[in-house]
């Protein structure tokens, strides 16, 4: 049986990490202090008090970022179809590339609505 020691110094590594992030967190927990009172238990804004009724939301605020996923990934994928296409796979992964942009172009022409 053969020791592979490059894969035994991982496992120590692995081990030593996890007992040295665990002590850390109990030390942490043991060490801060805890005194809560009345004026630590409450919610803070800014020293006023938080209105309790319903929280307006805009969707319309993530129509960037749904934006910026499609076409990341597109480009991703179109990079990718750049990369392949001398070992012939180009038609594919543009077909991919393809049928990414419509569904997410149509998701996001729905939102918009």
């Amino acid at each position: 049986m053969t020791f592979d020691i490059g894969q035994n110094i991982l496992w120590i590594a692995l081990v030593l990490v996890l007992v040295a992030v665990l002590l850390l967190y109990w030390l942490g927990k043991r060490m801060a202090p805890h005194n809560p009172n009345k004026d630590k238990l409450k919610s803070y804004a800014c020293g006023e008090d938080i209105p309790g009724g319903q929280q307006q939301f805009y969707p319309n605020v993530f129509i960037f970022a749904i934006y910026f996923i499609i076409f990341d990934i597109l480009a991703f994928i179109i990079a990718t179809a750049m990369v392949i296409i001398n070992q012939g796979f180009a038609p594919e992964f543009s077909a991919i590339a393809a049928i990414f942009a419509g569904i997410g172009l149509i998701g996001v022409i729905s939102l918009r609505r």
